[in-house]
């Protein structure tokens, strides 16, 4: 069995953030908690927007409020979702660390690369 770290298996339940999301944190993409909206990019549930009710971190899978199948005894269960495939619009901010997170995310500036400068280099050495 593949043993991973508790910090592993947080990364590995990321998700890319909306387009207005990563435009204002600067940040393509966050761990997914409970309490976020998401809405599903892929598979039979495609295009499903709801909120994230369980986390499991060991199995890499979330389950959304309204993303339900009825078994054949008449239960409904939860339909596991990979992170991978869900888009984030809307965070749960009550955790402080996640603030702080984002916070940080922010403050980093990236310098620009100026990119004709760099192809007339590249010209000047064929």
């Amino acid at each position: 069995m593949l043993k991973i770290s508790k910090v592993n298996q947080r990364k590995r339940c990321s998700s890319m953030l909306s387009k207005e999301l990563s435009e204002k944190y600067k940040t393509r993409s966050l761990g997914v908690i409970s309490g976020d909206s998401v809405i599903i990019m892929r598979g039979n549930f495609r295009g499903v927007e709801g909120k994230v009710s369980k986390v499991n971190y060991k199995k890499n899978f979330i389950n959304i409020d309204g993303v339900t199948v009825e078994k054949a005894n008449g239960d409904t269960v939860f339909v596991p979702i990979p992170p991978s495939k869900v888009k984030i619009t809307k965070f749960n901010l009550d955790d402080k660390r996640r603030q702080d997170i984002l916070d940080r995310r922010m403050s980093i500036t990236i310098p620009k690369i100026n990119l004709e400068k760099k192809l007339k280099k590249k010209k000047r050495k064929i």
